[in-house]
């Protein structure tokens, strides 16, 4: 059981999510992620800019199915 709402163990996560409208830690993340680039490319000091890239310099783009938060910019 689901100590904060009562739930029953059987009641999945994405149902919970969508019936108390709570949005998921991905979703969350994607619009602080995209409001921290935006704040960046947008800032006063020059040398700030220059620090928001969709990138990791020198990054291979070859990895395993982990999801990077640069990847939730391309959305």
């Amino acid at each position: 059981m689901s100590p904060i709402v009562k739930a029953p163990f059987y009641v999945s996560n994405d149902t919970l999510h969508r019936d108390l409208n709570i949005p998921t830690i991905q979703n969350v993340v994607k619009i602080f992620y995209k409001r921290l680039h935006s704040n960046l490319s947008n800032h006063q000091n020059p040398l700030i800019p220059d620090l928001s890239t969709r990138t990791i310099p020198g990054d291979p783009r070859r990895r395993l199915k982990r999801k990077l938060c640069s990847d939730l910019l391309e959305d």
